[in-house]
């Protein structure tokens, strides 16, 4: 069945996924991204450069729909403007389709992957206070580490505990500015907005940050990121 996402208002799917689920969840988030009225341009038709903002301590950030989980954001730092590449992931073969070939970080959902990289978690919670501190000669930099059960791609069975996972590569210090318990149902979040900082595979750097991850509409959707940012740092 097709759902059309004009032309359902948003009310009433709340309200059917209330009565379906019992109350447990919000139709909100586990329909993640069948329903938003806040698109930043960015949609299906791949590569683009949408909008970026700059903060109030002078910070460039992006804001962008991380809803799905059969979707990766793949982000390119090294152009005058970051570039986003859309790619999705099949549930059925688990195949992805539409990943870039020039890229530095991708996002699914919370989780993290770089494009040989690696990343260090600082114990700064202000990109200023990151560079302030200057980078350290024995900091543990975290490499990409490869999985069968990288991340997850189907909730279909949440409800009985069962997850389908798709393979791949996932960075685990970067993917921690989000811990997601799915102990429970639903499902908890505790974010994380310490710096992060990426060394690429070229040697450079730049420091990102999760700052939130609730749509800044009135409905208030988990799994859309503001992402701070600045590239490079430390030249």
């Amino acid at each position: 069945m097709t759902i059309l996402r004009k032309h359902i208002p948003h009310q009433l799917i709340c309200i059917l996924g209330i009565i379906l689920l019992g109350g447990l969840f919000s139709a909100c988030d586990v329909l993640g991204g069948v329903y938003d009225d806040t698109l930043d341009g960015t949609g299906d038709e791949g590569t683009t450069t949408p909008e970026n903002t700059t903060d109030a301590d002078g910070n460039r950030q992006f804001y962008k729909d991380a809803t799905s989980f059969t979707r990766w954001i793949y982000v390119n730092l090294h152009t005058s403007e970051p570039t986003f590449t859309l790619s999705d992931i099949n549930i059925a073969d688990k195949s992805e389709s539409g990943a870039p070939l020039q890229w530095d970080f991708a996002i699914h959902h919370y989780d993290v992957k770089t494009n040989g990289g690696a990343v260090l978690m600082t114990p700064y919670h202000t990109i200023a206070e990151a560079e302030a501190a200057g980078l350290s000669t024995s900091a543990n930099w975290v490499a990409d580490t490869y999985s069968d059960e990288s991340v997850i791609i189907d909730m279909s069975r949440m409800m009985e505990g069962i997850f389908g996972y798709a393979p791949g590569y996932r960075n685990t210090e970067a993917s921690r500015w989000m811990d997601v318990d799915i102990s429970i149902m639903p499902p908890t979040y505790a974010m994380h907005d310490n710096v992060m900082l990426l060394r690429m595979s070229d040697g450079t750097i730049a420091a990102f940050q999760l700052a939130d991850f609730i749509s800044t509409d009135k409905y208030h959707v988990k799994g859309w990121i503001t992402v701070k940012y600045k590239y490079p740092v430390f030249n």
